[in-house]
């Protein structure tokens, strides 16, 4: 399972047994007590620490009953220290285990912490653009924010120059130019190792190209084809790059439709293919996309399932996660290191998901895309199909926990290949509508420019910010996908309002369980509540009646042939890191095992 849960779920048992032994050891009438054993607060929530090779380390725990107490810190076996604090020069690159031992006349504590001595390192800088180019429109304001590894070290500095001219010494440089031209921007930073820079080449414009385009159905899908039955409604809704939309002109085989919003609902009344087209601004920009009613009923698609039908999923269509700490992770998260395809990725996960092994989607817009051999029939009264998460409740408080939800949807093999390359459905979720919800939410990622780096996004809510490197519980190289060959990647979907925190009394951090409809959570439609510490086996069951339209209204729809999962929520639990929603199976809950 995740490290980040199986810390999580380890602290949680840990705290529940130190209370429980503080409360035993209590005297009834709460008048005499005998005294407690002592208690070691490390000065690092996970009891892991970093230094450079030839640096000192120094540890400063804090210590609850502790009076007269005696001090010991050793490494296999030997005695380094006798004092509360302690401090070491570590010369060898490695990783040491270090032993604190605290003793009182009424018993003794112990901690083992993990001390990781790294090589020197100059620092690297990335910055959230795609590749080193960027076109502003002249008089806009842009601040580079660049992301820089090892900036911790002794010396550090940084400055910041325009076409050679030293401009600024601040973290970050507001950068406006009036004039068109190029300009190049240089950031240079440099510790008591070493120094780096890195230039972008800006060119300053008088007004940004602009562009409008529709969605494909996934990242790697390369058709924006949309496929229908007759009767039923196809929402279109262009994308716009740099671009106001005022008002859009749609027309439908070249007659002008009466809608003019930002999205059309369009309704073939008989098979055909009909050519969409959508202007926006009077011309400013244009596109069209190909609407195929088919000539074919529901029911004609059906696939029913025989006795050799399974009841998992049989086909991983698309793995796409964003970028995370298992995504890369040949220890604890099962990789080899040669998924640098997709055919390769997509082959993995469907090799963990046979073996109901998790496959983590990263942070938020992280998908995986499955398909069964057979259709799943809509039932009434009961879940149709059932996602296998990891979610579980904290043991010490009955609640929070780790609950990472997925949004799940739902698609029809409208056009009979057997692709997910039709439309998709949203499932209703206790979150669906809600204040806080959105809808079209979008997030960029962007790749580091070196290893073991913060990865950056921007959202297109004007927001940014990381998915943090761990490296106290992780060493690959990058938690960018090796098999998405930009420089950055957009991952859209619906993100709920998180329900992270952090306890302020123990430091704990909490994913809370949303109310229902979601993957990876404990939420009323848990089927069975797994391993409480560890949430194995823990399930939630799904109901095609919750599909949706992209308006939120329902659909109805009498079975379905593919499921989408993706990470639901955009956000981070400290030293836990980026939440992100696993799956370790699907299942057709009409066929029995």
């Amino acid at each position: 399972m995740p490290m980040k849960k199986s810390l999580f779920s380890f602290f949680c048992v840990a705290l529940a047994v130190i209370a429980g032994a503080a409360l035993s050891s209590c005297n009834k009438d709460d008048v005499i007590g005998t005294e407690p054993e002592p208690v070691i607060i490390l000065d690092s929530e996970t009891g892991i620490y970093t230094v450079t090779a030839g640096r000192e380390l120094t540890i400063s725990p804090a210590y609850r009953y502790a009076e007269n107490a005696a001090f010991k810190w050793t490494l296999d076996g030997r005695i380094l220290a006798l004092t509360p604090e302690f401090s070491y020069v570590w010369n060898d690159t490695g990783e040491f285990f270090v032993t604190l031992t605290v003793t009182t006349s009424a018993g003794s504590a112990s901690e083992e912490i993990a001390i990781n001595v790294v090589e020197p390192a100059i620092p690297a800088i990335s910055f959230p653009i795609a590749g080193d180019e960027l076109m502003l429109a002249a008089g806009t304001e842009y601040i580079f924010a660049p992301e820089i590894s090892n900036r911790d070290e002794e010396d550090f500095a940084i400055q910041w120059s325009v076409n050679g001219n030293v401009a600024g010494n601040d973290d970050t440089f507001l950068f406006r130019a009036s004039d068109t031209g190029t300009y190049t921007v240089t950031a240079s930073v440099r510790n008591t190792y070493g120094s780096t820079s890195k230039s972008i080449r800006v060119e300053v414009v008088e007004k940004l190209p602009s562009g409008l385009a529709f969605p494909t159905p996934s990242y790697f899908s390369t058709s924006t084809t949309r496929y229908t039955f007759a009767g039923r409604p196809v929402y279109l809704t262009p994308m716009a790059d740099k671009l106001d939309i005022e008002t859009i002109q749609w027309s439908v085989d070249g007659v002008t439709a009466e809608c003019t919003g930002t999205t059309f609902v369009f309704t073939p009344d008989s098979p055909g293919e009909y050519l969409i087209n959508a202007s926006v601004n009077h011309g400013a920009a244009t596109a069209g996309v190909k609407v195929v009613c088919v000539d074919a009923s529901e029911n004609d698609r059906y696939r029913a399932p025989t006795p050799s039908s399974s009841p998992r999923s049989t086909k991983v269509f698309e793995w796409v996660p964003a970028p995370g700490q298992f995504i890369g992770e040949t220890v604890v998260g099962g990789m080899t290191g040669n998924e640098t395809t997709l055919e390769a990725a997509n082959a993995w996960a469907e090799r963990r998901l046979e073996n109901s092994y998790y496959v983590s989607l990263g942070g938020f817009g992280g998908y995986i895309i499955v398909g069964f051999d057979h259709s799943i029939a809509k039932k009434e009264g009961s879940y149709d199909f059932s996602i296998t998460g990891n979610a579980f409740l904290n043991v010490q408080t009955g609640a929070g926990g780790s609950n990472e939800p997925g949004i799940v949807y739902v698609m029809q093999d409208v056009n009979g290949n057997g692709l997910p390359d039709d439309e998709w459905y949203e499932l209703r979720g206790s979150e669906t509508g809600q204040s806080g919800t959105r809808q079209n939410y979008a997030v960029t990622y962007y790749r580091p420019s070196a290893p073991q780096m913060n990865v950056q996004w921007t959202d297109n809510y004007g927001e940014s910010g990381c998915i943090d490197y761990l490296s106290a519980f992780h060493r690959q190289d990058y938690y960018y996908p090796a098999w998405i060959d930009e420089d950055s990647y957009t991952l859209r979907g619906t993100c709920l309002l998180h329900r992270t925190s952090q306890s302020p009394t123990t430091g704990f951090w909490d994913n809370s369980a949303f109310g229902w409809g979601y993957a990876d959570n404990l939420g009323s439609d848990n089927l069975n509540s797994g391993d409480s510490v560890t949430g194995d086996g823990q399930k939630n069951g799904f109901l095609i009646e919750n599909a949706m339209y992209p308006d939120l209204s329902h659909i109805n729809l009498s079975f379905i042939d593919f499921i989408m999962v993706k990470t639901g929520v955009n956000s981070k639990a400290g030293w836990l890191g980026e939440v992100s929603t696993e799956v370790f199976g699907f299942e057709d809950l009409n066929i029995k095992q």
